[in-house]
């Protein structure tokens, strides 16, 4: 595959994941009407694992272990999605919007701390000022909002800067992995290790079945856990990994958070009407010129699997 279709290939990923994680928190709100945290996770990741594992049997995708080192995966599963997805949770619900928005938009910063501590990799000048920019652009976009903010919840504070921590190294340790284990294999490993994890603690909340019964009713219900399981979890997962896989997760992670971030913003705003003004325009604006900043920054993938 040449490297003009590979990029290609790589963009329509970034923009499938930014349109369906980004819309994602609208159906996470509305689901979470009907179910509790622990429900949702359960159900979400067990929808994932679920039609994985169907794949697997009808050979539609082909997955091998045996005679591998699993330690990295499953230091990387447990980062991705055990203890990122429970700390967010955690998080969003003890902070604001605004607050929980703003912190999970610092991941590409903290990937690039991660990244020099672990691996000594010093990413190029203009990649950072794409971080940067963007990460300012996020803020703008949400900070005004702040004003009818009245958390001051540590606790939130510190589950989602756990939550960000684990999720900076996922996105490094997918390169890391990517030697051994194929896109797939990662994503499947996720997947299942995500509706294992989660369906036990659903089980230890005391909630039972009832996500379950909720989704075989049909329903809205049924059709958010459906996006939520097959199109954020199976699909977009497995396209992320294979963007972390070609290019730099300085970069990957910059140019992903932020589209999710604008999307989210624009949802928002068409869809439920939050207000918006000046700030908005400018915040976007900045975020989407940080996006094309770290897209020609030239950090190539292999600048970090080099050191490791």
């Amino acid at each position: 595959m040449n490297n003009k279709l590979e990029k290609l290939i790589s963009y329509f990923f970034f923009v499938f994941v930014a349109l369906f994680w980004g819309l994602s928190f609208l159906i996470i709100k509305e689901t979470l009407a009907e179910l509790n945290t622990y429900e949702v996770l359960a159900a979400r990741w067990g929808i994932s694992a679920a039609a994985y594992i169907l794949a697997a049997v009808l050979g539609i995708v082909k997955v091998r272990f045996k005679g591998k080192n699993l330690k990295g995966l499953l230091l990387l599963v447990m980062c991705q999605p055990c203890c990122y997805s429970l700390f967010e949770c955690l998080g969003v619900d003890k902070t604001t919007a605004t607050e929980s928005s703003i912190l999970i938009a610092a991941v590409p910063i903290i990937v690039i701390v991660e990244e020099f501590l672990i691996l000594k990799k010093v990413p190029v000048k203009m990649a950072i000022i794409g971080v940067l920019i963007g990460f300012s652009g996020v803020v703008l976009s949400i900070l005004p909002g702040a004003a009818d903010s009245d958390s001051s919840q540590i606790i939130g504070y510190i589950c989602l800067l756990i939550a960000i921590t684990v999720g900076a190294y996922y996105n490094m340790g997918v390169s890391l992995n990517s030697d051994q284990f194929s896109v797939i294999e990662i994503s499947f490993a996720m997947s299942v290790s995500g509706g294992i994890f989660f369906n036990i603690l659903n089980l230890v909340m005391g909630n039972g079945l009832h996500p379950y019964k909720v989704f075989l009713q049909g329903g809205p219900v049924t059709w958010q856990l459906l996006f939520l399981g097959l199109g954020c979890g199976v699909l977009c997962y497995a396209m992320y990994n294979y963007n972390l896989d070609k290019i730099s997760s300085t970069v990957a992670s910059c140019i992903q958070t932020n589209s999710i971030n604008v999307v989210g913003v624009v949802a928002g705003i068409m869809v439920l009407h939050e207000p918006w003004g000046w700030y908005t325009v400018i915040g976007v604006t900045l975020t989407v010129a940080g996006i094309v900043i770290c897209a020609l920054s030239g950090d190539k993938k292999k600048t970090l699997t080099t050191t490791s």
